[in-house]
């Protein structure tokens, strides 16, 4: 009897375990076309942030509060993926390579940071989750909760747009291996707005309703003379009750909010779709939920980690190449007091050893330096939207079955204009069906052959 060998390619891990897809995040989500689209949001809710402190309660807020928005943390190439593996016994200038010195130097604390910091992974939920919070301070002055709502609102508007262009590019390309243009996934977005926006405002709109119910029972507790304290306290079962949904509603937005633009770029509906999917996915899967949101945090801080080294290698290599042209101190002075995110592990281009020069080509080369920095802040954002988008399509299958290539496409085709720039074929429907028909037909006649027995 022969016994056919077995053989591990053979298993189909990612049918057996279909959390695997997440591994394909990253590789979704290094595309030039949502690196444009998180960096034009990251630009617009930086830009959208100095408008808010120019506003009369935001400077209010500003004075109170002066270092709640650093002037050094403003913009998107000045923050900071909190990586740093360079070697402290490396003090000197001129040794460009002391981020791989470190990770060579010390690979268990590499491998620490590189898995560990899920923190940075997160850096997207900032824009919403930090005033959010400040709205819910019992102690908040009024100007601390009109600050908060305008720069909540406004960071919803600008994501649902780019975010939500970036998880329908993620979604078509993972369910069809299709490519979606720019102005196609902008389009999509705008033309579903109302429900991009709307679908994280609604359960806020529940909470409000809640918490007017509460006020109400607040404003019984004046009544003087203990009247008001005594049917308060006689009404607090009450008043725990609104609290449980309340927490129910934002326990829920808070673990699955991302979830519902993903709906919406998949399935194509709106916000109540997006929202009544998302409290039944999470709610009936949580510990798969829970699960794949370890993951993602492993593995997209890893993936994070990585274009971080590739950047500053980039960087090495660009300077080692033109100071043997123009000399490395020349060099140096150009590049000085350029972002610290793609520059860290060259001590002396950012700990002062150099003096940044104030001339117009190293004005241009500060800025090209501040474009990829930006663009490697730009794939942390990239790389949140695509993975929320890949665990959608996991919580739906799991839920109700669904395969993974059930997209919402659009009836009308469009062209890529970024097709050259990524490696695409520029091949369209009709001149892959001439190819295949010329393919098919044969260049000569031959004689049937008889297979009769």
């Amino acid at each position: 009897m022969t016994e056919t060998p077995f053989r591990l390619e053979t298993i189909p891990w990612r049918r057996l375990m279909p959390w695997l897809h997440l591994t394909r995040a990253f590789w979704i989500a290094v595309d030039l076309r949502k690196l444009i689209l998180a960096t034009a949001g990251l630009l617009l809710t930086s830009a959208g942030s100095m408008v808010c402190d120019q506003l009369p309660f935001g400077r209010a807020v500003l004075e109170r509060t002066p270092e709640r928005v650093p002037e050094d943390d403003r913009w998107p190439w000045q923050w900071s993926l909190e990586f740093s593996v360079t070697p402290r016994d490396d003090r000197g200038p001129g040794y460009v390579l002391s981020e791989f010195r470190g990770v060579l130097d010390h690979p268990g604390a590499t491998a620490f940071q590189a898995l560990g910091n899920w923190r940075i992974v997160m850096h997207p939920l900032r824009a919403i989750s930090e005033p959010a919070a400040r709205l819910f301070r019992g102690y908040s002055e009024w100007t601390e909760v009109a600050d908060a709502a305008t720069r909540l609102l406004w960071a919803l508007i600008v994501w649902s747009i780019f975010g939500g262009a970036i998880g329908r590019i993620a979604a078509v390309q993972f369910a069809r291996d299709q490519q979606v243009g720019l102005r196609g996934a902008l389009a999509f977005t705008l033309k579903r707005f109302f429900g991009y926006l709307s679908a994280p405002l609604l359960p806020l709109v529940g909470v409000g309703l809640l918490w007017a119910l509460c006020v109400v029972g607040g404003w019984l507790g004046r009544i003087p003379g203990g009247v008001g304290e005594t049917i308060l306290g006689a009404l607090w079962g009450l008043e725990l009750i609104f609290g449980l949904m309340m927490a129910v509603v934002l326990i829920g937005v808070a673990a699955g909010w991302p979830l519902m633009f993903a709906t919406i770029g998949v399935e194509g509906t709106d916000g109540f779709d997006g929202l009544s999917r998302m409290y039944n996915y999470v709610f009936e899967r949580p510990l798969y939920y829970i699960w794949q949101i370890a993951l993602v945090l492993v593995y997209g801080s890893a993936s994070i980690f990585f274009v971080w080294l590739m950047s500053q290698f980039l960087v090495h290599l660009a300077v080692w190449g033109v100071s043997w042209g123009q000399g490395y101190i020349p060099t140096a002075e150009l590049l000085a007091g350029s972002p610290h995110l793609v520059v860290g592990g060259m001590r002396d281009f950012g700990d002062g050893h150099f003096q940044p020069s104030a001339s117009l080509g190293a004005q241009l080369a500060r800025g090209w330096m501040c474009v990829l920095a930006t663009l490697v802040m730009g794939f942390v954002y990239s790389y949140f939207w695509t993975a929320a988008t890949i665990v959608y399509f996991t919580l739906r299958r799991s839920v109700d079955a669904n395969d993974f290539d059930e997209v919402y496409v659009d009836d009308e085709q469009e062209d890529d204009e970024l097709l050259p720039l990524v490696g695409a074929a520029a091949m369209n429907e009709t001149d892959r069906l001439a190819v295949s028909v010329a393919t098919a037909t044969p260049s000569s006649t031959s004689p049937p052959v008889d297979l009769t027995p």
